[in-house]
């Protein structure tokens, strides 16, 4: 049982469907007693429910929001702090060091060492952290010397590595944030990001990193949707939910039969 079943207690039996602009979609039957579903702009839930002159009263929605997990990195003024240390395969000089990759300051970096085309940057934490995502943002200038392709991979001996996410042929301009979801949460001492090519090799210094951010779970929160937001219709045995609103969000809809 989920967190928000939890929160919202069990409700038994109920059908639903999906329609994406398709005007006669088969019915499909679910096993759980409610549907959590990514609904956007003009998309609309249709849940059909057993003929009840009540039926209007017994369908119930809610909004499942994740707000942004805490940044678990701190602001580095140096290699170590009480939290952690940050280390990498190399350097090009003691300005571009390792620990620049995490200062908070987007005009500096850490730059791999002259000629070194792949490498490593690793943030070792005095006890197990547990996270759910993780954040690049590259160089500025020299923005196309990001890693193109990279694994991202966890430890908690420093030996025995996990790879947790990867990255294949990205390519990068100056100054550009990306971050990354992780399968599910995991928890490691070392976290690295380990750089198997980059777009420039003819660079001096041909790998950098402006920022490295590691993230944990998001939080949870349940809302009760506005009624702007959605258009709902009711039929002799259905109900359809279209939503108005423009961001997408989960949006969790109960029906008792």
């Amino acid at each position: 049982m989920s967190t928000l079943d939890t929160q919202l207690g069990t409700v038994r039996g109920w059908i639903t469907q999906l329609r994406l602009g398709n005007a006669n979609p088969a019915p499909i039957v679910l096993p759980a007693n409610r549907q959590s579903l990514d609904i956007g702009p003009g998309e609309t839930l249709e849940i059909a429910h057993a003929g009840d002159s009540d039926y209007q009263r017994l369908v119930s929605l809610v909004e499942q929001v994740f707000d942004p997990g805490a940044s678990l990195i701190p602001v580095m003024t140096g290699p170590s702090n009480a939290l952690c240390s940050i280390s990498a395969s190399s350097s090009y000089n003691e300005a571009r060091a390792a620990w620049y990759a995490a200062d908070g300051q987007a005009g500096s970096h850490w730059s791999s060492g002259a000629g070194k085309t792949t490498g490593w940057w690793r943030c070792c934490f005095t006890t197990p952290v547990t996270a759910m995502g993780y954040a690049i943002t590259s160089s500025s200038p020299y923005g196309d010397s990001g890693p193109k392709d990279w694994t991202l991979r966890g430890s908690n001996d420093g030996v025995n590595w996990i790879v947790l996410d990867s990255g294949t042929g990205v390519a990068w301009v100056d100054g550009q944030r990306r971050q990354f979801s992780l399968a599910q949460p995991a928890s490691f001492t070392w976290w690295e990001i380990n750089i198997t090519a980059g777009a420039r090799p003819d660079y001096a210094a041909p790998l950098a990193l402006a920022e490295v951010q590691l993230y944990a779970p998001a939080t949870q929160r349940i809302l009760v949707p506005a009624a702007t937001d959605y258009q709902i219709e009711y039929l002799a045995d259905r109900t359809r939910i279209k939503r108005l609103a423009a961001e997408r969000r989960q949006l969790m809809a109960t029906v008792r039969l």
